[in-house]
C-alpha cells in the first residue's frame, strides 16, 4: 500500500532542477563564475585545477577545505572572508544569470509532479545546499513558489557550509516549522534528493527518502555512506508512482 506523507521535501539542484547548463562541460556557468573571481585576485586555474585544489577539499572538508593550512585560501595567501563573499557573490549571479538565459532549466516532469504532490501532500518543501537566493529566484522564475510551503537555501557566510548536507540541519528546520519534529511526526516525512549526501541527511533526521539515482550510485550509498534509500527511482517523473 502507498505510504501517505505530510510533509515531501524537495533537493533542487539535479532534483527538479537541471543546473548542469547546455555547455559541453557540466556547470560551465559556474566555473566561469569561478574564474571571474579568481582574475580579480590575478589567479588563472584550469577546470581540472578547480576541481583538485578548491572543488574537492570544499566538499570534503568544507570551510576547512577553504581556510586552513591546506586550505585554498592559505595555498594563494587569499583574505578568506572576502574570497569567499565575492565568490558566493559571483556564482549566485551566474546561476540567476544562466536561469535567465534558459541554460538552466526544470528537470523533465518536474513541474507536472510537483503540481501532482502539492495536491496529495499536506506540505511540500525545499531543502538545497544552493544558496537561499537561486532557491528564491529559481522558484519564483519557474512560477514554483505556490506549491511550496516552505524552502531553505543556505546562507552565504562561509560557516554555513557547516549546515549543508549530510547535515540534517534545515530537515530538521522544516520538520520543527511544521511541526512534525516528533518520532511519529518524522514517520510522516519524505526526502526527495538525488545525491548521496542527501540520502544520508535524510537517515540522519529519521525520516524516509527517495534516491533519484543515475549510474553506480544506488551502490555507492551502501558501499561509501552507510545507508539506503526508502524508495529507488529514474528520475523525478516517476514520483508519482511512489508518493
Amino acid at each position: 500500500m502507498r505510504k501517505k506523507y505530510k510533509v515531501v521535501i524537495f533537493d533542487m539542484d539535479g532534483t527538479f532542477l537541471d543546473s548542469r547548463g547546455v555547455g559541453e562541460t557540466p556547470y560551465e556557468w559556474a566555473y566561469e563564475a569561478f574564474k571571474k573571481t579568481l582574475r580579480h585576485y590575478g589567479i588563472t586555474l584550469t577546470i581540472k585545477e578547480i576541481d583538485d585544489l578548491f572543488l574537492a577539499p570544499l566538499h570534503s572538508e568544507g570551510e576547512v577545505g577553504v581556510r586552513e593550512v591546506r586550505g585554498f585560501c592559505n595555498r594563494f595567501g587569499l583574505d578568506c572572508e572576502e574570497f569567499w563573499a565575492r565568490r558566493e557573490q559571483d556564482v549566485i549571479e551566474a546561476k540567476i544569470n544562466a536561469i535567465q538565459r534558459g541554460e538552466i532549466t526544470l528537470c523533465k516532469g518536474s513541474e507536472a509532479v510537483i503540481k501532482y504532490l502539492s495536491q496529495n501532500a499536506a506540505w511540500l518543501a525545499v531543502v538545497s545546499d544552493s544558496q537561499q537566493e537561486c532557491v528564491d529566484y529559481a522558484l519564483e522564475h519557474f512560477g514554483l513558489t505556490p506549491y511550496f510551503k516552505i524552502w531553505y537555501g543556505r546562507q552565504s557566510e562561509l560557516a554555513s557550509l557547516a549546515k549543508r548536507k549530510p547535515s540534517p540541519f534545515y530537515i530538521n528546520r522544516v520538520l520543527s516549522e511544521l511541526g512534525l519534529s516528533s518520532e511519529r511526526g518524522r514517520e510522516s516525512a519524505v526526502l526527495v534528493d538525488d545525491s548521496p549526501v542527501g540520502i544520508l541527511a535524510a537517515k540522519r533526521a529519521g525520516i524516509d527518502s527517495v534516491f533519484i539515482f543515475r549510474g553506480g550510485k544506488a551502490e555507492e550509498l551502501r558501499e561509501n555512506w552507510n545507508c539506503e534509500p526508502t524508495f529507488l527511482v529514474g528520475g523525478v517523473e516517476d514520483l508519482e508512482g511512489i508518493l
